[in-house]
């Protein structure tokens, strides 16, 4: 418990960035130096909330913050620990992060309270994380649990920095190497054209449509979920992506500020999506629905009865839905398999098999696909990085490194071959 200071005016908030501000109030004249004293600043972060919404947020903490300091209830910031301000720095981000990456960061929050539970913010140091890192190397974390941990960790200390609780982040010195992930196997040219054909022979329907998109486009499988008829226009051959269908079933916008894109689509995946048009639009007009430019392009049909009355509305397919029907589609022509058999059946005069434990082609390796297709056949790799809304090149050549490299051993060959011919001459 501190001596209760005297909170003058109804404090001061400053905007650090879009949607992150900092607050404190002026507690007066120090009696020793003359000089006014401020409360430790706290931070609030409201990213992605409307300018009402932020401006009362901004309010309430003000207001509680206030009645925090006037009942001489301060907190002495100096022994908090490091686990209790990751609990704090967490609680304030609710409603500023989409549901699904609120819990993502909340897993990383709870290594953090069981890592550093009992170390004081003033008290950590750069060695000190290594060591804590050994340890839970030692404990069976993976490498890839512990780098998102790590830049995490490096984020609130440095929330803690600019809160003017410590003067430098400790985890700035720690260096952990990017885990490496399983890399992703792109199609064959061959392979893709029999894939193709494959979808081809496939009846129209939402998620083979969204199957030909993820192939022609190279598009993440949330853009491709979040897609409607009006994004596309038909006539100029054109796509546009503007927004993503995430897993926890919202429609954000697109991963980063290149995301939002406009690509060309060639005559066939035009034809193919004219077709899949009027399809859709005769199964919704089943249900009575109709088909406009906000209808999803790969869409479902949700059915409630109510008291014996049925009705219908149109949804965006869930990603665990579509990845279900892909993994099937793919055993079912020879592009994966179940480890696990758990039913037989005919159909159309052929066996198929259903199971646990797919092993085989995935939808992202679709996008990789395109690219890696793209760059062997001499596309310059800015117009691939474009076309994909990779926000840097630096990923494109990292990704597809290979089909550069292949590329290159072509164009020295080529060159010697030249200065061959040159010689001889």
């Amino acid at each position: 418990m501190s001596t209760r200071p005297r909170v003058i005016g109804n404090g001061s908030v400053y905007q650090v960035k879009e949607g992150v501000f900092q607050y404190r109030f002026n507690l007066g004249k120090d009696p020793k130096t003359g000089k006014y004293a401020y409360s430790p600043k706290r931070t609030l972060h409201c990213e992605g909330v409307n300018k009402r919404t932020r401006n009362a947020m901004l309010r309430k903490a003000l207001e509680e913050y206030k009645e925090e300091l006037n009942s001489g209830l301060v907190r002495d910031n100096g022994n908090r620990t490091v686990a209790e301000y990751a609990k704090d720095f967490h609680s304030l981000r609710i409603g500023s992060l989409s549901p699904l990456a609120y819990a993502r960061e909340g897993n990383y929050i709870c290594h953090i309270q069981k890592m550093f539970a009992h170390v004081r913010l003033a008290d950590l140091h750069p060695d000190d994380i290594r060591h804590i890192y050994a340890d839970a190397r030692k404990k069976g974390m993976s490498e890839a649990e512990l780098h998102g941990t790590h830049v995490k960790l490096r984020q609130i200390l440095q929330d803690a920095v600019d809160n003017e609780l410590i003067l430098r982040n400790p985890c700035t010195p720690v260096k952990l190497p990017k885990p490496t992930y399983r890399e992703r196997t792109p199609l064959t040219a061959d392979e893709a054209s029999r894939f193709l054909s494959c979808l081809m022979d496939e009846p129209l329907s939402a998620k083979a449509t969204g199957t030909m998109l993820l192939l022609q486009c190279g598009l993440r499988r949330g853009e491709m979920l979040g897609l409607t008829w009006g994004d596309i226009d038909l006539g100029q051959r054109t796509l546009s992506v503007s927004k993503q269908f995430t897993n926890d079933k919202t429609l954000r916008p697109p991963k980063s500020k290149m995301s939002r894109r406009t690509i060309a689509i060639n005559d066939s995946l035009a034809c193919y999506l004219s077709k899949w048009k009027l399809e859709q639009r005769a199964q919704l007009n089943r249900y009575t629905l109709d088909q406009d430019d906000k209808t999803p392009i790969v869409n479902g049909i949700k059915v409630v009865t109510i008291e014996d009355d049925i009705y219908a509305t149109v949804v965006n397919v869930d990603g665990h839905n579509f990845d279900r029907w892909f993994r099937d589609f793919c055993v079912d022509n020879g592009f994966g398999s179940y480890n696990n058999i758990t039913r037989r059946f005919q159909r159309n005069g052929k066996e198929h098999v259903r199971g646990t434990g797919y092993s085989g082609l995935v939808p992202h390796a679709l996008r990789h696909t395109q690219a890696t297709l793209l760059i062997g056949e001499g596309a310059d790799v800015k117009t691939v990085q474009a076309r994909l809304g990779h926000a840097s090149p630096s990923t494109t050549l990292s990704i597809y490194s290979h089909a550069i490299e292949a590329n290159d051993r072509k164009a020295a060959d080529a060159f010697g071959e030249l200065i061959s011919q040159e010689s001889n001459s």
